[in-house]
């Protein structure tokens, strides 16, 4: 994470201006006196992530195939998390960040993140009853990361281990853990859902993923979960977009206050933001058929995105 944030403020790594705020952002809270870093808990994270997450489908850019490999976090996955689990107030057990907004281009390896963090949170987090849900606008959706823990958990032999629901009604993982005396010492709760824009379900969760917010149709479908979890401190609510067309709408609203924020024009002290987006000219234009440009929009640049592709597509869209 250290090698990250340095890659990016001496430009060895390059980014749009949006991360390279979040990296500043990071130096700075390492030198507030009310903050301090931990390491155990984002290194358990990261160590359950890379030990008993593997990938589902997919190839290396070489084309040699990646199912059933393990799944390494790249730099800037691995940034978020010792951010999101990382910061505490000092001499307290509560964590600085409870609310973040990570919006990433299509492709970056984005639904088999969130997974794996949902379930590297959920372990974290047992001995206080985690409860998690990865929220969509649909439920197809929603359950690509749910699948994505269920197959890593068969790979690994390890699926009769826990309570599976996977049918038209409930998609949801369960375990509880017990002690050397057999009483309960913690549990978990892993579900999908559909967020309907409609309903007036009642949640309680400690952590609640939305996924692809841009599809959302209400803000009701965000704050419905983010107020789930008011008798949790360490609660942490994620938003994650790969942007949409609509500029009236819920998403578009929290994109420009985390640019708000990230920027230090706006104080929220809670909100982790991390917004990878090509650099705009002062009329929203990008230069899109320029290569440093793709690297800066995409995170992912030479690993899960190919340059060749990318470049060809937009030269496609230049011609057409």
């Amino acid at each position: 994470a250290m090698q990250y944030v340095s890659d990016v403020v001496n430009g060895k790594k390059r980014v749009g201006k949006e991360i390279l705020l979040a990296c500043i952002r990071f130096q700075q809270d390492l030198k507030r006196e009310d903050l301090e870093l931990h390491t155990k808990e984002p290194d358990f994270v990261i160590g359950i992530i890379e030990r008993t997450m593997v990938h589902k489908q997919g190839e290396d850019l070489d084309g040699t195939p990646l199912m059933n490999t393990p799944l390494l976090l790249q730099p800037w996955q691995i940034f978020i998390v010792y951010n999101l689990i990382g910061f505490y107030y000092a001499k307290t057990k509560e964590r600085r960040y409870k609310e973040a907004f990570i919006f990433i281009p299509r492709k970056n390896g984005k639904t088999t993140f969130i997974a794996a963090l949902a379930w590297g949170l959920a372990l974290l987090e047992r001995k206080s009853g985690a409860t998690i849900y990865i929220v969509a606008a649909s439920q197809k959706q929603a359950c690509q990361s749910f699948e994505f823990i269920l197959h890593s958990l068969r790979t690994k032999g390890e699926i009769e281990n826990f309570r599976v629901l996977n049918n038209n009604a409930e998609h949801s993982i369960s375990y509880q853990f017990t002690d050397e005396h057999g009483g309960v010492s913690g549990s978990i709760h892993i579900e999908a859902l559909a967020s309907n824009p409609d309903a007036q379900d009642s949640f309680n969760c400690n952590i609640a993923i939305a996924d692809e917010i841009h599809a959302f149709k209400k803000a009701a479908q965000y704050n419905r979960f983010k107020e789930a979890m008011k008798a949790y401190t360490n609660k942490l609510m994620i938003g994650i977009t790969t942007a949409g067309d609509e500029i009236n709408s819920f998403c578009y609203r929290r994109l420009d206050y985390a640019v708000k924020v990230v920027s230090g024009t706006t104080k929220d002290d809670s909100l982790f933001v991390f917004v990878s987006r090509a650099d705009q000219d002062d009329q929203g234009n990008v230069d899109y058929t320029n290569a440093q440009q793709h690297e800066k929009a995409n995170p992912s640049y030479g690993a899960t995105i190919r340059p060749a592709d990318i470049m060809q597509e937009a030269l496609q869209a230049q011609n057409d």
